[in-house]
C-alpha cells in the first residue's frame, strides 16, 4: 500500500467518524438526527441546522452503511430521516427550520426547491438500502409537492416563502445570488426524479427530469460554462458542478446523448478552471477567488466516474494527471487535529469544519482508492 494511499484511506476514515460521532451531528433532544451546516473553529460554534445538509446526510449514511459497511450508518440514515419527517411543513422543509438554540432568521421562513431535491433523494437512499415503503411514500410525497409548488412547466422557481409566494432574488454586491434564482444547477434532481420515475413507473418525473436538463442547456455556452449569475461574467464552480452531476447523470441513466455530452463540456470547462500552482478548483472565476473543497471534490468525483470517456477527447496521461493533482490538492483541506478533527476545510484560510464539503470528499477519496474498477456512476451520490 503507497503512502498517498494510506493517507487517503486514514483521512476518509476520519471523515466518517466525524460526521458520524461527533458534535456536528446531533444525537438527543428535538433535533436528533439533523446535522449543522458547518462548525466555527475559533471560537467553537454551530451556525444552524441546515435541512439540505441532512438531505445529503442521508444518503451519505446510507452509502456508507452499504458501499463501507458501516452499520452505524443505518442508524444515523434513519434518524436523520425522522428529522425531516418531525420538521415538514406542507410535505417540505424550510432552508434552517429553528431549532431550540436558534434564534429566527430570514431562512426560518423559506422553501428552498433544491434544498427539498436533495432531501428527495436521501430518501429514495434510504429507501434502496432498507426497503421500507415509508421512505418510499414521503420522497414521492415531497417530490409531487416540489413539482406542483416549484415547477413551472421548464424550470423550477428557487424560493417561496410561508405562503408559497415567490421570494425576490438577493444580490451581494450587486451580483445577484446562485442559490435565490432558477438555475442550472436544479437539473441535479434528476438523480431523484428518475429512480422515483423507475420505482412508480410513473413517466410524469422523467418528463420534469428531461425539462430541468434541457433548461439547464439553455444556461451553457458554447465552451461549456454554465451561467450561474446572469448579469455578471462570473461562474460559481459549486453550481456548475452541481448542473453536471444531473445531467451526466440524465445522460447515463436514460442514454441521452445531448445531457451526458453537455455534463462532459461542463467538466471540461471546469479542468480549465483548476489553480496552476496548487491543483485545486477555485470557487468561482474571478481573479480574487480561493480554492474550494467541495467543488475540488466535485470535479475529482466526476472525472473518475467519466474518465473512459473523457479519454476520447483528453490524452489519457494528462487526464491523470489532473485527477491525481486534484486528489492531491483535495487532501490539503483535511483537519488533523483539534476542533473539527476528521473533518475537511471549506476554504484553505477558513476556520471552518464543513459539513457538506466531508460528505463530498470522503466519496471523492473512495472513488480514487477504487479507481481501477472505472465505474461510470456510483449508487448514492451524494
Amino acid at each position: 500500500m503507497t503512502g498517498v494511499y494510506q493517507k487517503s484511506s486514514t483521512i476518509l476514515d476520519s471523515n466518517v467518524s466525524w460526521l458520524l460521532h461527533s458534535d456536528i451531528r446531533i444525537k438527543s433532544g428535538e433535533n436528533m438526527g439533523a446535522l449543522y451546516g458547518w462548525k466555527n473553529l475559533n471560537p467553537p460554534s454551530f451556525p444552524f441546522i441546515y435541512s439540505e445538509i441532512t438531505g445529503y446526510a442521508i444518503t451519505f449514511f446510507s452509502w456508507i452503511s452499504s458501499e463501507l459497511g458501516n452499520p452505524d450508518g443505518l442508524v444515523a440514515a434513519e434518524q436523520a430521516s425522522d428529522w425531516i419527517i418531525r420538521n415538514t411543513h406542507s410535505s417540505l422543509l424550510f432552508a434552517r427550520p429553528q431549532g431550540n438554540l436558534d434564534k429566527p432568521n430570514d431562512l426560518s421562513n423559506t422553501l428552498y426547491s433544491f434544498d427539498n431535491s436533495m432531501i428527495v433523494i436521501g430518501l429514495l437512499s434510504l429507501y434502496k438500502l432498507t426497503n421500507k415503503i415509508s421512505h418510499l411514500q414521503l420522497a414521492e410525497k415531497m417530490a409531487k409537492t416540489i413539482i406542483e409548488r416549484f415547477f413551472d412547466g421548464e424550470k423550477l422557481v428557487p424560493r417561496l416563502d410561508e405562503s408559497f409566494e415567490s421570494v425576490k432574488p438577493v444580490k451581494e454586491k450587486g451580483i445577484v445570488k446562485w442559490s435565490t434564482i432558477s438555475g442550472a444547477y436544479h437539473c441535479k434532481l434528476s438523480l431523484g426524479l428518475l429512480e422515483l420515475a423507475r420505482l412508480t413507473k410513473n413517466e410524469k418525473y422523467s418528463q420534469v427530469s428531461d425539462s430541468l436538463c434541457d433548461y439547464a442547456t439553455k444556461l451553457q455556452n458554447s465552451v461549456g460554462r454554465f451561467i450561474t449569475n446572469p448579469g455578471a461574467d462570473i461562474t460559481y464552480l459549486h453550481p456548475h458542478l452541481y448542473a453536471c452531476e444531473g445531467l451526466i447523470f440524465s445522460g447515463w441513466n436514460q442514454s441521452i446523448a445531448r445531457h451526458y455530452t453537455a455534463g462532459l463540456n461542463g467538466l471540461k470547462w471546469a479542468i480549465k478552471q483548476i489553480s496552476p500552482e496548487n491543483g485545486g478548483l477555485y470557487r468561482y472565476t474571478e481573479r480574487d477567488s480561493v480554492e474550494q473543497s467541495d467543488c475540488t471534490a466535485q470535479l475529482l468525483r466526476l472525472l473518475l466516474l467519466c474518465q473512459a470517456e473523457l479519454e476520447k477527447s483528453i490524452n489519457k496521461s494528462e487526464l491523470v494527471d489532473i485527477i491525481e493533482g486534484l486528489h492531491k490538492r483535495l487532501l490539503d483541506f483535511y483537519i488533523p487535529y483539534g476542533e473539527g478533527k476528521g473533518a475537511m476545510k471549506y476554504h484553505l484560510n477558513q476556520d471552518t469544519a464543513c459539513t457538506w464539503c466531508t460528505m463530498f470528499s470522503t466519496q471523492a477519496l473512495n472513488l480514487w482508492m477504487t479507481r481501477n474498477s472505472r465505474k461510470t456512476w456510483t449508487d448514492y451520490f451524494i
